[in-house]
């Protein structure tokens, strides 16, 4: 169990991830987080230094608590197929649904790829992140071989396919982002479930290894 100090850390990073997710980085002060902790400006300098410290411990904070989100859905069911259409619902759900989700997402973009940004020069705090998002998806493709519902090849190029998969669903929702009215990004991803499903499975209708039919799951993710 983490100590109080650690806890008081914690607590201190979630307050600002909900600050920056409503105002946005350069909007974002000290004294709003305090206030959304229910501390003193005095005592949030005593565990972070600057807006900056603030704002790498929330991002933290909230990749912990995406990684959490996407753990809980293998316990929610073993079907790979449904696994991948609910970590797609999570992206509809968490950015494009939900404007503190988006705020953040582009928050991160812009800190990573702009001259000057947190991310700039720390490469490696993305890559790691984003690592760790790729290892439980992982473990949900090679959990599939094993049950015999997923080709056995898939095993080798398991990383490979969820990295793809990751950068898919980034660039369709930023799409959807710059694009609005235009794309339907439900439809979008439901349509790239439809085509990788023939890859990963040999049978359509593979419900004697627990797979559901794949019309069905893709239909949900269309209508919500």
């Amino acid at each position: 169990m983490p100590d109080k100090k650690t806890m008081r850390a914690n607590e201190i990073a979630q307050a600002a991830l909900a600050v920056f997710s409503t105002n946005g980085y350069a909007l974002a002060s000290i004294e709003q987080i305090a206030q959304e902790a229910g501390i003193g400006k005095s005592t949030v300098y005593e565990y972070y230094k600057t807006k900056e410290d603030l704002f790498l411990a929330a991002i933290m904070e909230g990749a912990e608590e995406w990684t959490n989100d996407l753990k809980a859905i293998g316990k929610d069911t073993s079907d790979p197929i449904k696994r991948l259409a609910l970590i797609a619902e999570m992206y509809l759900e968490s950015c494009q649904e939900d404007q503190k989700g988006t705020r953040m997402f582009l928050e991160v973009i812009a800190q990573t790829c702009l001259q000057g940004g947190i991310f700039f020069d720390r490469p490696h705090l993305i890559r790691e992140l984003h690592q760790r998002i790729v290892r439980v998806m992982v473990d949900y493709l090679l959990d599939g071989v094993s049950r015999g519902q997923l080709k056995p090849d898939i095993a080798r190029n398991a990383e490979k396919i969820c990295i793809n998969f990751m950068a898919f669903l980034d660039g369709i929702l930023m799409h959807g982002l710059i694009e609005v009215g235009y794309i339907n990004v439900r439809e979008q991803i439901a349509l790239f479930l439809e085509n990788m499903i023939p890859l990963l499975i040999d049978d359509a209708d593979n419900s004697q290894n627990g797979i559901e039919h794949h019309g069905r799951t893709t239909q949900r993710l269309k209508t919500g």
